[in-house]
């Protein structure tokens, strides 16, 4: 400040007193400038933080953790604001999922990018996620399927339909709907995930749900025990066509159907939850001989024929010194079939009651040298429809049930396969008709086992007893088989002896499948056959008695006969929950609708209470687990499945049988 005497200011003109102002402001001007900059420049900084003009973009990103019966565990926003040139950010998250070790838990993302001044989204939320374990992590796959490849095989969307960002595969984003993945909460994880923007300006056109490439392997089979041995032992397998598990003394039924049977099973390993691949009996004895789920092996209607890639169990142990020899009364068995490779002698019998097959395989095994190891398949049509049992076998389940559809070919293909017209009186006279169909089949197969005793190959033989399929009287509203994935036609018989009569009289309660009927024939053989691509089945002699003590799932898959597309998929998985899809085209009316859902098996194993809606986690858990399957299906097509499948040319005397059998001409399909 000017120092001026007060007193004699007023004695000044106006000029001077002006002048002296002025000095006075421009003195306190420079004494307080670097205030006043710092203070401006404060002012400024504030405002920039609020509106930060260069950061044009925002990503908001929603990350939801629910469970069955819980609802939601954690729900968080991220927000990450950037420039739309770019650098773009990378935003994280990590969420400690101990407290919900061991359950099942639905991770869902959504995310979207919004511009400044630019109404709708303007990008995506890419996202990476990971389990960081005590052991290391574990990066988790937003799996979906589309059909994309050619196949025409599933075409419809399966799984989360997923994106990938081009410049780093690792993350993954979805253009609508929700990003999301079903996993199991290890002891003391915790969940890492990234978010990454994703513009729509850099991308091609409009993105489109990617599928994982397919990994083509070309492995050996393993796990194969090797033993000394003066020579393999022989392997026998004995197929009882249509006859459903539940219907037999050792599982668990009431009337004695089957006596040699349960009998057999002290000696051998009973798989108490096996399940047949397809059920019918064209594309499931495929999938037993060549150790390949349908769609691979291309076998699934009733005009495709056997091609000749797959490498075929008869093949192998033929060429391994093997005698090979087939007996069929199965007209889908056959050579027309394309089933006839592999094998020494090939023989199909029409009509031809168990019974004489055995005795025709007896006197085949009495001219062999004893030291010729021998792989025989006998397929065998008793407790098939029609239900025509001998009558000394009809009189021990006979109730006296007068009923107005008897069965007849003609009486059961007048009825429709779903929601069939009949009463409860029909279904026990025909249950009545089965069952002493069943004793008859069990009557041949004590035969059987005794001839190969005669013959003294019982001992050192490896022997699969199965059925194909099974049957249904009316369960879920179907009768008959071949178009559904219910329980009555999913579940069959599979009983195996191995040699030296190992793990005798065990029950086996892990979820089988006869595509592993293969593999465990050429574990117990001992040969590694090196096959251009890896089998899905396992060896059945590795499972345990120990309900804990194997993760295990089955899949299977149905085509209606008329369509050029699968039609139904299912898994079962290791918690023992049924999960059933339809992913054909065009969805009809038919016994696929009663096939759809989710059932626990452990619980429920009739299959009667649909928990989809109750369970969506669990349900989301079984899709995911469909979609990761069919993505390894493609990844084992092979190029001559993908372009060509053979067709079968069908004699008017084949044709005929296979109509008198209630495959074609009526409304059932084998």
């Amino acid at each position: 400040m000017l120092d001026w005497p007060h007193r004699a200011s007023t004695n000044l003109d106006s000029e001077v007193r002006a002048e002296i102002v002025t000095l006075n402001v421009i003195r306190c001007w420079g004494n307080s400038r670097p205030v006043l900059v710092i203070g401006c420049c404060a002012v400024m900084l504030a405002a920039l933080a609020v509106w930060r003009p260069w950061l044009d973009s925002v990503m908001s990103t929603t990350v939801v953790l629910e469970a069955d019966g819980e609802g939601v565990l954690v729900q968080r926003v991220v927000r990450s604001e950037f420039q739309s040139q770019g650098p773009f950010p990378v935003r994280d998250l990590e969420l400690d999922l101990s407290s919900w070790a061991g359950k099942l838990v639905r991770l869902d993302v959504r995310g979207s990018v919004r511009r400044r001044g630019v109404s709708g989204s303007t990008g995506f939320a890419g996202c990476s996620a990971e389990l960081l374990l005590e052991n290391g992590t574990r990066r988790l796959a937003f799996v979906g399927w589309r059909e994309g490849m050619g196949a025409g095989l599933h075409p419809c969307c399966v799984g989360p339909q997923s994106c990938q960002v081009e410049s780093d595969p690792n993350f993954s984003f979805v253009t609508k709907g929700t990003l999301w993945h079903v996993f199991k909460v290890p002891e003391k994880a915790r969940l890492r995930l990234e978010f990454h923007p994703v513009m729509s300006s850099s991308l091609k056109g409009v993105p489109e749900a990617c599928v994982p490439p397919p990994q083509r392997v070309r492995l050996p089979l393993a796990s194969y025990e090797k033993r000394e041995q003066p020579r393999p032992p022989d392997v026998f397998i004995y197929v009882i066509d249509a006859l459903r598990a539940d219907h037999l003394g050792c599982y668990g039924y009431g009337r004695n159907t089957s006596p040699n049977i349960d009998e057999f099973t002290a000696h051998a390993t009973l798989y108490h939850h096996a399940h047949t691949p397809a059920t019918w009996t064209r594309p499931a004895m495929a999938s037993t001989l060549s150790g390949l789920y349908p769609s691979v092996h291309g076998a699934v209607h009733m005009g495709d024929q056997l091609a000749e890639w797959p490498v075929l169990l008869p093949e192998i142990l033929r060429d391994a010194g093997y005698v090979t020899r087939c007996l069929t009364a199965n007209a889908n068995v056959t050579a027309e079939c394309g089933f006839d490779q592999g094998y020494t002698e090939f023989k199909h019998v029409p009509y031809a009651p168990a019974t004489l097959l055995t005795e025709m395989m007896g006197r085949r095994l009495r001219q062999e040298e004893p030291d010729q190891p021998v792989f025989a398949l006998l397929h065998t049509m008793e407790p098939h429809a029609p239900y025509t049992p001998p009558a000394e076998h009809r009189s021990l389940f006979d109730r006296g049930i007068e009923a107005a559809v008897d069965g007849s070919a003609d009486a059961l293909n007048s009825l429709s396969y779903v929601r069939p017209e009949w009463s409860d009186v029909d279904v026990q006279h025909l249950l009545d008709l089965y069952d002493a169909e069943i004793y008859e089949a069990d009557s041949a197969f004590g035969a059987f086992l005794d001839m190969l005793k005669s013959t003294d190959r019982y001992d050192h033989s490896l022997i699969i007893l199965m059925s194909d399929h099974g049957e249904s009287f009316g369960e879920h509203d179907t009768r008959a088989h071949g178009f559904d994935l219910n329980r009555e036609t999913m579940g069959v018989m599979l009983v195996v002896k191995y040699p030296g009569r190992r793990q005798a009289g065990t029950r086996i309660p892990q979820p089988a499948s006869l595509i592993d009927v293969l593999p465990t024939a050429l574990a117990q053989v001992g040969l590694r056959p090196e096959i251009p691509y890896q089998l899905p089945g396992q060896n059945l002699a590795s499972f345990t008695s120990d309900a804990e003590g194997r993760l295990s799932r089955v899949f299977a898959e149905v085509s209606r006969l008329d369509d050029n597309a699968v039609d139904l998929v299912g898994v079962i998985d290791e918690d023992g929950f049924k999960r059933v899809m339809d992913v054909s085209v065009a969805p009809r009316e038919t016994a696929a609708q009663g096939s759809l859902g989710l059932w626990d098996t452990r619980e429920d194993s009739q299959e009667m209470v649909n928990l989809v809606d109750e369970f969506p986690v669990r349900s989301a858990y079984g899709e995911q687990l469909l979609a990761e399957w069919l993505v390894q299906q493609n990844a084992r097509l092979d190029t001559r499945t993908r372009s060509f499948v053979p067709q079968v040319e069908v004699s008017p005397e084949r044709a005929r049988e296979l109509q008198t059998l209630g495959y074609v001409g009526g409304s059932t399909s084998n």
